[in-house]
């Protein structure tokens, strides 16, 4: 239990510390931003760029859809305790606890960006990152199980769709994108290729988990199933050839699977001289592709199907100490899971989270202003996450932007900003937040000697920043708004 506790109380806490974006929704929009070429590859900024030498982005976000007030309850004391606190009812903790839960954290960091013309009106983008990818999916049953242990004689609990998965590699990758004015105006493509080189992939998925505890034993049954892939993570087994553990092997560490992907963007402006010139509709996806790695260095797991019981539990009943019983248990998920080791006869094939993006904007102002609405769908292994952004932005000199966004349907609604500052020549910045809590509440743990503020709602607090360095030729359609 102490481990499962300490799971559930990272998550809690750290994402009031842990958040960082490079690639910010809210500059979808900015037409001359360096960053929304990630999301459209059709898109392309008013000149071209270089990031500065380490500096050029970072971007660790870590998003949920539940909320610090899901953990964290005041007590008598004034103080703030953690859900399993005494004080903290059952029914008012688990009343804010939904069915399925949902946690990502996302890390990239570029080592390598810039982007630069040719020819008539053709960008290109050359760009090399390195990326961690994890998704957790919590089911309500497990936060049950956390909080009332055994309550009962039996206890009974069934647990469904826990899952993790969990991606670091490395992309090179190479983007192009034209306007087709001499054909159709308005119409601009684009698309990247990635070539990827991947350290390590760790998924597991407990489709089932039904728990009968008993002051003599606890009767386990699951269907679950895992894999990693690549060096670093060993797993360790009990005596029963079951997963009780997994170990960290440095020198196992190393490129371990190599794989492609590409994104793919179209725009079309409306500019042929009607009342709603400025119109323009957008749609990309990105990262669509996979990683393979070789059976050498693929390990699968699966539960063998079989009821597994703890022994050896004498003297246990409902005021038991559960945080010492399951010490002595070890891992408790990864043993009762009962995972095993399964023959690995063929290479294996991870698909990357694809992502498709689709919005509308208006330019007006001779393009110093617009307003957009930007849809995304993001699919990943254990979920699809959806989020619709409202953004306004302004440009009141060439090569200044100030944008506002609001967001909603990916966990709470949010509040978003950014400042873009790109010259003609020298240094550029640009920085801000996608998601910006507007509501905060003291944070007064036991032990602490002061009181720390932290967002009341949600679980996300992010800030992007990056510095690129001006290159020059510009082809932009809307330059001239400024030399008038």
């Amino acid at each position: 239990m102490k481990k499962i506790v300490l799971l559930l109380g990272i998550i809690s806490i750290s994402a009031l510390t842990f958040n960082a974006l490079a690639q910010s929704r809210t500059s979808y929009f900015v037409r001359n931003s360096t960053q929304n070429h990630e999301f459209n590859a059709a898109f392309a900024p008013d000149q071209g760029y270089m990031g500065f030498p380490l500096l050029s982005g970072v971007d660790l976000n870590l998003g949920s859809s539940l909320g610090v007030s899901n953990f964290l309850f005041p007590l008598s004391n004034g103080k703030t305790g953690l859900f399993m606190n005494s004080e903290v009812s059952a029914d008012e903790f688990l009343s804010g606890i939904r069915n399925s839960n949902a946690l990502g954290v996302n890390f990239r960091y570029k080592i390598l960006d810039a982007g630069w013309y040719t020819w008539k009106d053709s960008f290109w983008t050359l760009s090399f990152d390195v990326r961690a990818d994890v998704d957790l999916s919590l089911p309500g049953e497990l936060f049950r199980f956390a909080k009332l242990g055994m309550s009962g004689d039996p206890t009974s609990y069934s647990i469904r769709n826990l899952g993790v998965t969990g991606q670091v590699y490395g992309q090179v990758a190479l983007g192009y994108s034209q306007g087709l004015d001499k054909w159709v105006k308005g119409l601009r493509i684009g698309g990247k290729v990635k070539f990827l080189a991947s350290m390590m992939d760790v998924e597991a998925n407990i489709s089932r988990l039904d728990l009968n505890m008993g002051s003599d034993s606890w009767r386990v049954n699951s269907v679950a199933t895992g894999s990693i892939l690549g060096g670093g993570l060993v797993p360790k087994f009990d005596e029963n050839g079951h997963v009780n553990g997994v170990g960290f092997d440095m020198s196992g560490l190393g490129v371990a699977g190599y794989g492609a992907a590409f994104d793919l963007g179209i725009s079309y402006t409306i500019s042929q001289g009607t009342p709603v010139d400025g119109l323009r509709f957008s749609l990309s996806v990105t990262d669509l592709g996979f990683i393979s790695y070789n059976k050498s260095k693929a390990r699968v797991l699966a539960s063998d199907g079989k009821e597994f019981v703890f022994d050896g539990v004498d003297g246990i009943g409902t005021d038991t100490d559960f945080n010492e019983v399951f010490s002595q248990l070890g891992d408790d998920l990864l043993t009762m899971a009962s995972f095993s080791e399964q023959p690995v006869t063929d290479d294996q094939i991870r698909m990357l989270t694809a992502t498709l993006y689709a919005g509308v904007d208006y330019s007006f102002l001779k393009d110093k202003m617009n307003v957009g609405l930007l849809y995304s769908a993001r699919f990943g292994r254990l979920r699809t996450e959806n989020e619709l952004t409202l953004a306004w932005n302004y440009a009141p000199t060439r090569g200044f932007d100030i944008a506002l966004s609001y967001s909603l349907l990916r966990t709470h609604s949010t509040i978003g900003w950014l400042i873009t500052a790109f010259p003609k020549r020298g240094l550029g910045i640009f920085f801000g937040s996608d998601f910006t809590p507007v509501n905060y509440s003291a944070l007064n743990l036991e032990g602490l000697p002061i009181s720390i503020p932290v967002p009341k709602k949600e679980l996300i607090l992010d800030v992007h920043f990056g510095v690129t360095i001006s290159l020059g030729g510009t082809n932009s359609r809307y330059a001239s708004a400024w030399e008038e």
